[in-house]
């Protein structure tokens, strides 16, 4: 199995830029699943309103489409992968999600929003300090005050259960792919290969991706050192305020009202 990934014949890709048009069967749609009914739980919980959003990290736009067309809202869908947001485009058909391509540490909203959500790992694929910082002042940036920011974390507590590696098969029909994750506890890093077989070539793609885990703690500072309040910190597996060491948590922070 390991030697699939070292195959000569492999076509080394820029992340995401192979795995877009399968993404959604791959893994978009059961996170989308897991990720709204989390959030509709925790906007309940702490009463948070909002007329304006932007999804960063958006992806294949899932949950920027469903911020739109659920809850009545003009959206921001940034991404820094044109692939991805080729296919977000093809998924939020309405007029009221704008699309943009940046970089979150370099965020520039045409106008600040009241809510800014980050799902599935996207402050993880942020690999040093001053990068994770850098785009937490620019979000703080970017929105109202009052407004919230609601993210996932991935944490060092484990997030495969040890240091071995997994492997796993994504896909179906013509899009397949196999992902294989290493986690390294000395690093906190999560290295994740990926090998995609497309149905218009003949040559196997290997995409690497690379995420860090951070501790809800350090993170909650930097949010505060910008300005941040601390809502809430919650396991992302049970909702429960997060105690002891979960794996993955989702921090609610608002930007301190005037």
């Amino acid at each position: 199995m390991v030697m699939e990934f070292i195959a000569p014949e492999h076509y080394f890709a820029r992340p995401y830029s192979r795995l877009a048009p399968a993404y959604d069967r791959a893994l978009g749609i059961s996170n989308f699943i897991g990720t709204r009914a989390a959030f509709e739980v925790l906007v309940r919980r702490y009463g948070i309103g909002f007329r304006s959003a932007a999804d960063i990290g958006c992806g294949t736009g899932l949950f920027a489409g469903y911020l739109n067309r659920c809850w009545g809202t003009p959206v921001f869908a940034v991404d820094r992968s044109p692939e991805m947001l080729t296919v977000a485009k093809r998924n939020c058909a309405s007029s009221n999600v704008c699309f943009l391509l940046q970089d979150i540490r370099c965020l520039c909203l045409p106008y600040p929003v009241d809510l800014i959500t980050a799902n599935f790992d996207t402050m993880n694929h942020l690999l040093t300090e001053l990068g994770l910082r850098l785009a937490i002042r620019r979000i703080w940036e970017n929105l109202r005050p009052g407004g919230h920011f609601i993210f996932d974390l991935i944490t060092p507590c484990q997030p495969l259960g040890g240091t071995r590696t997994y492997i796993r098969r994504l896909g179906s029909g013509s899009y397949k792919a196999v992902q294989r994750i290493r986690w390294n506890p000395d690093q906190k890093i999560l290295s994740i290969s990926v090998i995609i077989r497309s149905p218009s070539s003949r040559v196997l793609s290997l995409e690497a991706h690379r995420e860090r885990a951070y501790s809800p703690a350090e993170v909650g500072r930097w949010l505060m050192d910008e300005g941040f309040l601390i809502r809430g910190v919650h396991d992302a597996a049970t909702l429960s305020i997060a105690t002891g060491c979960a794996p993955r948590t989702i921090i609610i922070a608002r930007k301190k009202p005037v």
